[in-house]
């Protein structure tokens, strides 16, 4: 196997570039909706051996970036959807994705100068377990990195790939999607140490470490699914309406009172005995619903007694000087069609909802890429709205989602979670399958049923395991109907300490990696 290795080293810089852009590609044909999981035993060896064999920091940032690119503008190429929607000049749409691939970039140039440094020290060798440890620990980082810098974007985690499984996912209940990268990352780049100059010993027992890792994840899977048992739910009626109106067509003032009134064809269609709870999703209608009385009167006579209607809309205030900011917000309209809740959305999509520093970026031409009559203002932050009669709510607009670890107020833990979100900006692309899973985790993470409402698709609705009870699909028009789940009785353990578990994880890694360069240091060939 040492030989395939010098022969990948061998190669010329195009080639090897070439090597490089392709294993970025297989990492992401490992996430949804692909789920080509062996394909990161290929993705991860090839891009070690290129960086261990590099000679500067210079050829490493080089082909870190292109790995990079090859993942983000394969994972992220739904972007250029949105931007073509939007009306934006179209080499935009790979600005996003190569600006992320900085971040893989960063994480193989800090494992080649660490690598080196403590190879030189001896604590570490090429391929073997210890250095594969760092790596993998390196890889974290940028990840979180990214979930943080210049407001986050922590989408495709490379936890995400088991997203295809009911059991693997179950893991992040107690270490958290972050984590879940981690140990993923780990265990399937261990296959780098097949390619290692030393003996069988060498080469098999970090496959052994590695695929322990995973049938312990799995286990773990088991065993919690085991004890959480079939779906519980409460007596409570839920609709959640999907109208499918085409992005071009959301914001028409000639069609804003047709579509208005198809949310309200598809909410009383076989209503039979009625809903408790009926839920639009955001910027349901181009309607400032909170200053329209009658609109929400028409809504609340829906449900039931004591139910409710929960909507994305677009919501402005005037402030005394008569100026105006505007938001992005969902509202809680009772049965009488009072608004008795308000939240605002608090995590902001640069250039869709907000332009960051706005007097510079303007004056170079960037401009906000979303229909709206300006900036959108900020919310105060996660919130737990309640629901007389019912559970309260932790609500999430759009990506608000996507961040482990900062959907919920800890103190006032929620009876559920709820994303309403428009997806139609990315069409029929990976990227709304992408999004549902990503709920999935969140779900899993906080021990918390989530109901998603995706005005184009894939609404549905899932359990405190993650599991997806029912949904409907991207591109159709119609509703998601069934009862509330149950919450878990307590708090998950990630749910108790977020992401700080992860420096537990940290250890544990460290501890593998310098045992096993005990174990294996000396050892005969």
């Amino acid at each position: 196997m040492s030989r395939i290795a010098d022969w990948l080293t061998q190669q010329n810089r195009w080639l090897q570039a070439l090597f490089a852009v392709l294993a970025g590609l297989f990492t992401t044909l490992a996430l949804p909706p692909v789920y080509a999981v062996p394909l990161l035993l290929i993705a991860w060896p090839v891009m070690l051996v290129l960086v261990d064999a590099a000679q500067k920091w210079s050829r490493v940032l080089r082909l870190g970036w292109l790995f990079g690119a090859g993942h983000m503008l394969a994972g992220l190429y739904w972007v250029g959807n949105a931007l073509e929607i939007a009306g934006a000049p179209p080499q935009l749409a790979i600005l996003l994705p190569l600006s992320m691939a900085f971040y893989p970039a960063l994480a193989l140039l800090g494992y080649w100068v660490l690598a080196g440094w403590l190879r030189s020290r001896g604590v570490v060798e090429s391929r073997d377990i210890a250095s594969v440890a760092l790596f993998s620990l390196l890889w974290l980082a940028a990840e979180m990195l990214r979930g943080y810098l210049f407001t986050g974007f922590p989408w495709n985690l490379m936890g995400y790939v088991w997203a295809f499984s009911d059991y693997m996912p179950q893991a992040v209940s107690l270490v958290g999607t972050y984590g879940l990268s981690l140990l993923t990352v780990f265990a399937t780049a261990l296959a780098v140490c097949l390619f290692s100059p030393r003996g069988w010993f060498h080469r098999l027992m970090p496959l052994v470490l590695g695929a322990l890792i995973l049938v312990s994840v799995a286990g773990y899977g088991f065993a919690h699914l085991a004890t959480a048992g079939e779906t519980a739910y409460h007596d409570i009626r839920v609709r959640i309406v999907q109208a499918n109106i085409n992005q071009r067509d959301k914001w028409r003032a000639d069609l804003r009172a047709q579509n208005f009134e198809q949310h309200l064809v598809l909410s009383e269609k076989n209503e039979g005995e009625g809903f408790d709870l009926l839920v639009w999703p955001e910027t349901a209608v181009p309607y400032y619903l909170d200053e329209e009385p009658a609109k929400t009167v028409m809504m609340g006579r829906i449900v039931r007694p004591g139910g409710y209607v929960i909507s994305g809309v677009p919501r402005r205030e005037i402030l005394p000087d008569r100026s105006r900011r505007f938001f992005n917000s969902m509202i809680v309209v009772d049965d009488f069609g009072r608004v008795i809740e308000t939240f605002d959305k608090f995590h902001l999509v640069p250039f869709g909802e907000y332009v960051p520093l706005k007097g510079v970026l303007e004056w170079l031409g960037v401009e906000k890429l979303v229909e709206g009559a300006g900036d959108f203002s900020p919310g105060r932050g996660a919130a737990t709205l309640p629901l007389a009669g019912m559970p309260s709510m932790s609500p999430l607009i759009c990506y608000e989602v996507i961040f482990p670890g900062a959907v919920v107020v800890p103190e006032k833990r929620p009876g559920f979670l709820l994303n309403v979100t428009n997806d139609a900006w990315y069409g029929e692309t990976s990227g709304p399958y992408q999004h549902l899973m990503i709920t999935r985790f969140r779900a899993i993470e906080e021990g918390l049923p989530m109901l998603r409402a995706a005005g184009t698709g894939i609404s549905a609705i899932i359990d405190a395991q993650g599991r997806v009870i029912s949904q409907l699909g991207l591109g159709k028009s119609g509703t998601v109907d069934g009862l509330l789940p149950v919450a878990t009785a307590s708090p998950t353990f990630y749910g108790r300490y977020g992401n700080s578990v992860i420096w537990v994880l940290v250890l544990l890694v460290v501890v593998t990696g310098f045992l096993a360069g005990k174990l294996t240091s000396g050892r005969a060939e």
